[in-house]
């Protein structure tokens, strides 16, 4: 396709789902039992309470006066290591949502060193950890090997993601692209509602909690999933989060309830999930990437929008309401397929060869996915995205245009 713009009651039951998890294997070894919160005052919190507030870009006079602070997790402790959840406290009210990473901190002779992920500085350190603190898996994620695997975020809209729900049922849209804080930009953000409540991981990858609402008098939280591909998502105001710690999850692996808490801050009016989308560390626009064989559109304002599956449009509900279109989750769009899209049209025609001048060999109907082996260069055709001259190649040996088929990238595959 054309190129696209660059609480005690759900403390038990949480307990009992993750010691159940665990008891059939679906939860790794590494999950683990609540992090610990670091006092403020040790030199440990005051470390990483730093490296917060500089990266965050804040002072901690700046900080205080908004009514943040910082909170410090750790998850794994050994020796002069330490691992764990880093995060920025936001009050509890509209367009005030925490911020978070994931630190690594390593004790000499001079103190506490702490490095926040997403930086060629923690890739260095995490090379060095032992691997009680960071896993070869997680180094793949963290540590050196990360930028080797950020390329596929980096060159494609198609998430390679589902939605973060149940495969076959629909949920409410509730609000469309919108910043992590609510207003803020890029809209990275969507909320969504409805079905079994149950938010499962939209793809494989490395599972923490971020933000554990036990020790603010509640029971919630934010899960973060790094996926292999180089994306990344969250998953805020969750009931009864599952700690991963760092463990393997699996696509559709059971992540906590939706939920209202705002443990960490922010603002919830009804249950919901606060589903955001990041390459690596940093957050970017929902604005034409697809998840669940959705591709979402930002609106004039944030909140609205809307998502488009083909040709079939449904609108967000918008700002603080629990209303919206129904999402159906059709599973993820794979790296090599497209989603027909017949710019409002009920099919598109397949062709022999790459060009309006082929014979007309058959045809496939709006909304469906087709897998693409490999492209050329042809008859140049505009769609909803724009003017394109590729065709597509599909396995059945047909060709469509580009044009009529959303990707995510301009092309897939080889040139044929």
């Amino acid at each position: 396709m054309p190129a696209y713009p660059s609480i005690v009651r759900r403390a038990f039951a949480a307990a009992m789902i993750t010691l159940l998890a665990v008891l059939f294997g679906a939860i790794s070894a590494q999950t683990s039992a609540a992090a610990q919160p670091v006092a403020p005052g040790s030199s440990l919190y005051e470390t990483v309470s730093a490296a917060i507030m500089q990266r965050a870009q804040q002072s901690q006079l700046q900080a205080t006066a908004a009514g943040r602070q910082s909170r410090v997790d750790v998850q794994r402790r050994a020796g002069d290591w330490a691992f764990g959840s880093a995060v920025l406290t936001a009050p509890a009210k509209p367009d005030q949502y925490p911020m978070g990473w994931m630190f690594l901190a390593h004790r000499t002779g001079t103190g506490w060193q702490a490095i926040l992920d997403g930086t060629a500085q923690f890739s260095a350190l995490a090379s060095q950890a032992p691997a009680a603190i960071v896993s070869v898996r997680e180094r793949q994620v963290l540590g050196p090997a990360a930028a080797t695997i950020m390329s596929t975020a980096d060159t494609t809209y198609n998430t390679g993601l589902r939605l973060p729900f149940a495969i076959g049922q629909s949920w409410r849209l509730t609000g469309g692209p919108h910043g992590w804080n609510g207003s803020d930009t890029p809209y990275s953000s969507i909320d969504l509602n409805g079905g079994d409540f149950r938010v499962l991981a939209p793809g494989s990858g490395t599972a923490y909690l971020m933000c554990d609402g036990n020790s603010s008098g509640q029971y919630g939280g934010w899960v973060r999933v790094y996926h292999g591909s180089g994306y990344t998502t969250d998953h805020y105001h969750l009931w009864a989060p599952v700690n991963y710690n760092g463990g393997s999850v699996s696509e559709g692996a059971f992540l906590g309830y939706t939920g209202t808490d705002v443990s960490c801050g922010g603002s919830a009016p009804y249950r919901h999930v606060h589903w955001s989308i990041l390459n690596g560390s940093t957050r970017v626009s929902w604005n034409t990437r697809s998840a669940g064989n959705w591709v979402f559109i930002s609106g004039p304002a944030p909140y609205a929008g809307y998502a488009l599956h083909g040709s079939t449009k449904v609108d967000a509900g918008g700002q603080h309401t629990d209303a919206g279109g129904a999402l159906y989750n059709y599973g993820a769009l794979n790296f090599n397929q497209g989603i027909v899209d017949a710019n409002d049209d009920t099919y598109i025609n397949k062709r022999s060869g790459p060009g309006t001048g082929y014979a007309i060999v058959g045809s496939v109907t709006d909304g469906t996915t087709v897998t693409i082996s490999c492209w050329r260069n042809g008859t140049n055709l505009t769609g909803r995205w724009g003017p394109t001259a590729v065709w597509d190649k599909l396995t059945d040996g047909t060709w469509v245009s580009d044009a009529y088929v959303y990707t995510g990238a301009d092309t897939i595959g080889p040139n044929c």
